[in-house]
């Protein structure tokens, strides 16, 4: 189906350790449903099947033979059990569910799952896991009782990961968070940032390292729901406030697991950027918008040396960055905002993280300029406590160019051969570099770079 990711349901019943299936010409099957792409599967799998046959679920793992093959979604059922055959589904030992329904590694993996033989795998592709979470839950929360509700909004599954909503009768939601390989270092950085500068994340209740999980108390709503230029600049200013705290704590933040791009290191990595784009504009087969030719891709790269050059010259100090800041990741009660998903978290010069930041809030209004102009006065406002006017001035100027450079180059990610030649990766890639073409080619960058020639 054009547009969506259809999936294979190994439905799980916790006590009898049965499956649910459904009949097609004698044999038992696995259901199946279709899923929208570019969204949570675990989130839109549990919706639908709620809708489609009343059954409150939990996503266990997500198993998948080959990137061409039909996942298969482990499913450990929440509801009571009367109501199956009333939707068209029958309880099944997994050896009676049909050879065409699983692969061999994919049975072995369910009947690990149904055993619990599974150390392999999760913690979190166990029958029983969320229970157990639940008395770690209790046990974290000390001044008052926690009773769930049967809420559950699981946006996160599979491999080593997770992310849940946790409904209470009274009081806040809480919210589960772990993280696996590639992304375990996001675990230490949040662990860092909670001790040294709790006030700027969401409440975090409890950590435990086995799981590489921490637990949240809901704090409002993402700014994705907010059209308030207030709730932005509120953004701005404790982005300012929290990256002025941890000066000097690059080694601390570089320990706790994030990654280095600093000016110096970013600019030892332009050379083979420039070369990875050439190659990207070669293999545009569009003919919407003309490539850029090599000789325009070489002059970008002298020009993006220049700007780190001319950073470096102004001294501001490295800082926490925020590589994937947006309207998502941060969060509002109202009043004040705080920031989490740390899992593109750097060190670095801390302005090119308010650059992305207006990026992502000039959408929200028709008057984009306006927009990023407020957030860069309240920026501004805290920096120049810290640094001179032509400090924070220039930073500002040059940022634009910086922060493409330091989204483009991440975690370094894209030099791996299984990245550099997916044709989506290739595309964004060139839409990259014409913005930094056309960020390239502004008044205010080259009188930036003229101030230090």
């Amino acid at each position: 189906m054009d547009n969506h990711t259809e999936y294979r349901l190994a439905f799980i019943l916790p006590e009898s350790r049965q499956l649910l299936g459904i009949q097609n010409s004698g044999d038992i099957e696995l259901p199946r449903i279709s899923v929208p792409m570019w969204q949570r599967p675990a989130e839109q799998l549990t919706r639908l099947i709620e809708e489609t046959w009343n059954i409150r679920t939990l996503v266990l793992d997500l198993l998948c033979d080959s990137p061409i093959s039909t996942p298969c979604a482990v499913i450990e059922v929440r509801s009571s059990s009367w109501q199956f055959t009333r939707r068209g589904l029958t309880t099944v030992h997994l050896g009676n569910i049909g050879r065409l329904s699983l692969s061999g590694d994919e049975r072995a993996a369910l009947l690990s799952i149904l055993s619990g033989s599974n150390t392999s795998r999760s913690p979190f592709a166990r029958i029983g896991w969320i229970n157990e979470a639940q008395e770690w839950i209790h046990t974290a929360i000390r001044d008052h009782d926690v009773i769930f509700t049967d809420e559950m909004r699981h946006l996160n599954a599979g491999g080593e990961f997770c992310l849940l909503r946790l409904g209470t009768i009274a009081g806040p939601a809480y919210w589960l968070k772990a993280v696996g390989r590639p992304n375990a270092h996001e675990f230490g950085v949040t662990a860092y940032l909670a001790a040294v500068c709790p006030e700027y994340l969401p409440p975090i209740l409890a950590i435990r390292a086995d799981w590489r999980a921490w637990l949240m108390e809901e704090y409002g709503t993402s700014l994705h729901s907010s059209s308030s230029l207030e709730h932005f600049k509120r953004a701005a200013s404790n982005l300012a406030n929290l990256q002025i705290r941890l000066i000097g704590r690059s080694a601390d933040l570089l320990g706790a697991g994030c990654g280095d791009h600093s000016i110096g290191v970013l600019r030892s990595h332009i050379d083979n950027i420039i070369e990875y784009l050439d190659c990207a504009m070669s293999q545009q087969t569009s003919t919407k918008v003309p490539p850029l030719p090599a000789s325009r891709l070489n002059e970008i790269g002298r020009i993006l040396h220049e700007a780190c050059s001319a950073m470096e010259d102004l001294n501001i100090p490295d800082s926490l960055m925020h590589n994937d800041i947006s309207p998502g990741s941060i969060l509002t009660n109202g009043s004040d905002c705080v920031f989490t998903d740390w899992c593109e978290a750097y060190v670095g010069n801390p302005f090119i993280t308010l650059e992305q930041l207006c990026v992502h809030a000039s959408r929200k209004s028709e008057s984009s300029q306006y927009w990023s102009s407020a957030l860069k006065d309240v920026y501004r406002s805290v920096w120049v406590e810290n640094l001179t006017e032509h400090q924070v001035e220039r930073a500002l100027q040059l940022a634009p160019l910086l922060s493409v450079l330091s989204y483009l180059h991440g975690r370094g990610d894209w030099l791996e051969p299984s990245r550099r030649t997916q044709p989506a990766f290739l595309s964004y890639s060139r839409s990259l570099a014409r913005h930094m073409d056309r960020i390239a080619n502004s008044a205010e960058l080259r009188e930036a770079l003229c101030q230090f020639k």
